[in-house]
């Protein structure tokens, strides 16, 4: 399910790259390789299934239904890829608004499509049915909305382009899929460790934060071809560079204002929803996490961008290694070892990533170490909120927002000044 991304990211990427008569042939490369995409997924689901069912057997009488659902997803997915080939337009052609509209008109008619179904029969064979059958609306929005855009110049297929898009879709696979991962292998310990409902605790609150990480999602993907665009003009990547520690420490002041208002109003939200109060021994390293993970998701994309998907990848995996280790290490202390894994992963990823980019784009070192300076911010207020209670933790959390906010007020005044200084050059 990330491929459909990763081939859009890839030819992004790409057709910045290329000559100005060499993009209409991109284009229809890119539809070569969805194609097989589509094709190869469908006549490999019977392997899969079976694969699947052999590694992690079942045990239930309705095998034949499991195998329908994978089935209905494949087929699903297949049927997607005209639409996701239009999305990929949309972004190479830096449609924003009709990519925003077409997703708004899809989403809703798929949530209809299949809550009607779902409210109507308790049969789940007919809601897979919804499921898949929902692409028939979704067909006649996609029309409703190609049939108003300018249709691409016919060109050849250049398969040594097809190559090239999968070749450097591969790392961005296996970064998406790393980020699934540590999400998910931290799930099954909690699972483990602490049974059941635990585990239903966490994911509450931890779906509740992941609305941060999927703003943080939604607007790289928009500018992802800005980046591109940039990096390929001699003049604006010479900008880039004196602003890339602007950037991150910009984006680390944000994000960390949100992390300490979080931590200042989870004891008042706590005394109105008791269950909140579960939460407490891992929601501060949680919080802070996900923000982080928020933070370096943009860095990712820079990373992406300058064709350097292969660094992105391997600091994902130091950075899974590190949260299996803070797990594994702190074995059983009461679900706190579950924040601090986040925190630490987390931190080590932002590291990383701010001075490799900073490397690429030959940025000042000093820059990127500043940008790294509000973190260590908020792994104070983490730790005087996890280890100090009461008020006295409070006011100690609302006086570094104060700093944060202040700082952000000032950064925002200096490139306020920078702007009116080259305007007037």
């Amino acid at each position: 399910m990330f491929l459909d991304s990763a081939l859009s990211k890839s030819a992004v990427s790409t057709i910045y790259s290329a000559k100005e008569e060499q993009r209409a042939q991109l284009i229809n490369s890119c539809r070569a390789a969805y194609i097989i995409v589509g094709i190869a997924l469908l006549l490999t689901t019977p392997i899969i299934a079976m694969g699947t069912s052999t590694l992690f057997p079942l045990r239930t009488d309705q095998l034949n239904l499991a195998y329908w659902i994978g089935i209905a997803a494949a087929v699903e997915y297949a049927l997607a890829l005209p639409g996701q080939y239009f999305q990929m337009l949309n972004v190479l052609r830096a449609r924003h608004f009709t990519y925003a509209q077409y997703q708004l008109c899809i989403q809703l008619s798929r949530f209809f499509a299949v809550a009607i179904v779902a409210a109507s029969t308790h049969q789940i064979e007919w809601v897979l049915a919804a499921v898949v059958l929902r692409k028939i609306p979704d067909y006649l929005i996609l029309w409703l909305f190609w049939r108003n855009q300018e249709m691409e110049p016919r060109s050849p297929v250049e398969w040594s382009l097809v190559t090239t898009l999968y070749r450097l879709a591969a790392p961005i696979i296996g970064v998406a899929l790393l980020q699934v991962l540590a999400t998910e292998f931290i799930s099954i310990y909690v699972s483990h460790a602490y049974g059941a409902e635990t585990l239903g605790k966490y994911r509450s609150v931890y779906d509740i934060l992941n609305k941060i990480w999927f703003v943080a999602t939604l607007y790289p993907v928009l500018i992802y071809p800005k980046i591109c665009e940039w990096l390929a003009d001699t003049h604006r990547k010479a900008w880039l560079k004196d602003m890339m520690s602007n950037l991150t420490l910009g984006s680390a002041l944000i994000y960390g204002a949100f992390t300490l208002a979080g931590l200042t109003i989870y004891p008042l939200l706590a005394q109105w929803f008791p269950t909140l109060q579960d939460a407490g021994p891992f929601l501060a390293g949680l919080l802070a996490g996900v923000c982080m993970s928020g933070h370096v998701r943009l860095g990712y994309e820079f990373l992406q961008a300058q064709k350097n998907a292969g660094a992105a990848l391997l600091i994902n995996l130091l950075s899974l290694g590190a949260g299996a280790a803070t797990l594994f290490t702190f074995y059983g202390c009461a679900t706190r070892e579950i924040g601090w894994a986040w925190f630490t992963s987390q931190l080590l990823a932002v590291a990383i990533v701010d001075v490799r980019n900073g490397i690429l784009l030959s940025s000042s070192v000093r820059g990127s170490i500043l940008g790294l300076l509000p973190w260590l911010g908020v792994g104070l207020g983490v730790f005087l909120t996890t280890s100090i209670n009461g008020m006295v933790g409070t006011v100690a959390t609302l006086l570094l927002l104060a700093v944060f906010m202040i700082s952000l007020a000032f950064l925002a005044k200096t490139l306020r000044d920078l702007r009116q200084a080259k305007c007037a050059e």
